[in-house]
């Protein structure tokens, strides 16, 4: 058997090579673009929230943020107060800040193996900026219907952690607490890790962006977009969209301003894409099972489904987006941010490696 399967791999990444080759205009302007996605999207976005998550592990931080949600979290979701915190920070950092925060828990001893593997399926979400700007504001030109989103994957994650809880015994209460120890030395080492964790993905992305290239080019795609839509009744189009989507997320920003689809929007910006979980992987580096993870993610993108259809009901969100079409929003592209923030980071990479010279001499 795995003889067979060591084969079947091989032939892929043979075809895969030979389509890259033939390809190779699509997969150059793919990759292109990509990576402009990396230096104007994802490093400013990302890769401070990397620094910080590193700095919040490193001073104890996280900890001194817990405190106001201890009778919640230890009596509600039956999780420790610090790691409830931790899935606060996730929320709002982008889907792999949580798992750069829990595997840093788990290196430095404060977790087990078992408790961060169950904390990687809810400690994982876009944030409110990612569902504003990518689906709220590009798809529904509405700030509001970003907000559903972000409530609709929130509510959801807190579900699967209150799942979670219901197998768990009540967590024991921490009377000792921690002090704040704030190091230049744990501030350097968090940039150089945030700095491998945003190249490692910022490689998923630029590898996802070729192969989505093959796929596009081969019309791969667009055959199976036809089958689909055979059977489903959606237009080629919106399936084919769905599928891009589904390997690269920020694809969904390319959906017509349909109310009915923004269920589905929301399932599948709660399930973040294959290139998304992709990246989680890198940042895991095999350390932990991802098993938990994928489970959780499937029953977390059921659940987003079902709350956003519930919140349309309740904020009557066909009218937000009724309003917003008529005033019309703009949305800047263009920033010096990006190239700031390459600038911090090379400057911060360098003092580093001055300082560790000056210690050997």
């Amino acid at each position: 058997m795995k003889k067979i399967s060591g084969i079947v791999i091989a032939a892929a990444i043979i075809a895969y090579s030979a389509a890259l080759l033939y390809f190779n205009k699509a997969v150059a302007e793919g990759v292109i673009s990509s990576i402009k996605v990396c230096v104007n999207v994802i490093i400013p976005s990302l890769f401070p929230f990397m620094i910080a998550s590193g700095i919040i592990i490193s001073s104890g931080l996280y900890y001194k943020l817990s405190i106001p949600f201890s009778p919640i979290s230890r009596y509600v979701f039956r999780v420790r107060a610090d790691l409830f915190s931790i899935f606060l920070i996730s929320s709002v950092g982008g889907y792999p800040v949580g798992a750069k925060l829990i595997i840093n828990l788990y290196e430095s001893g404060n977790i087990d193996k078992s408790t961060a593997e169950k904390m990687l399926g809810f400690c994982y979400m876009g944030g409110p900026a990612f569902f504003i700007g990518a689906a709220g504001v590009k798809i529904y030109n509405s700030t509001s219907v970003g907000m559903v989103i972000f409530a609709s994957v929130f509510i959801a994650n807190m579900t699967t952690m209150f799942l979670y809880g219901l197998r768990s015994p009540l967590p024991r209460k921490d009377t000792v607490g921690r002090r704040l120890d704030f190091k230049l030395n744990d501030f350097l080492s968090s940039v150089n890790s945030g700095g491998i964790g945003i190249a490692k993905i910022c490689a998923a992305i630029v590898f996802f962006a070729s192969f989505l290239a093959v796929l596009d080019a081969s019309g791969s795609i667009g055959f199976f977009s036809r089958i689909i839509s055979s059977i489903t009744n959606i237009s080629p189009e919106i399936c084919r969209i769905l599928l891009r989507s589904i390997l690269e997320i920020s694809n969904i920003s390319a959906l017509p301003p349909d109310i009915s689809l923004l269920p589905v929007v929301t399932a599948m910006l709660s399930f973040g894409g294959f290139c998304v979980i992709f990246q989680v992987e890198g940042i895991i580096d095999g350390k932990l099972s991802t098993y938990n993870f994928l489970i959780s993610r499937i029953v977390t993108m059921i659940l987003s489904y079902f709350c956003c259809k519930i919140l349309i009901i309740v904020f009557n969100i066909s009218n937000y987006i009724q309003v917003s079409a008529l005033n019309g929003e703009t949305v800047r592209q263009n920033s010096p941010i990006p190239s700031l923030f390459l600038l911090i980071m090379t400057i911060l990479l360098l003092s580093k490696n001055f300082i560790e010279k000056n210690k050997k001499i």
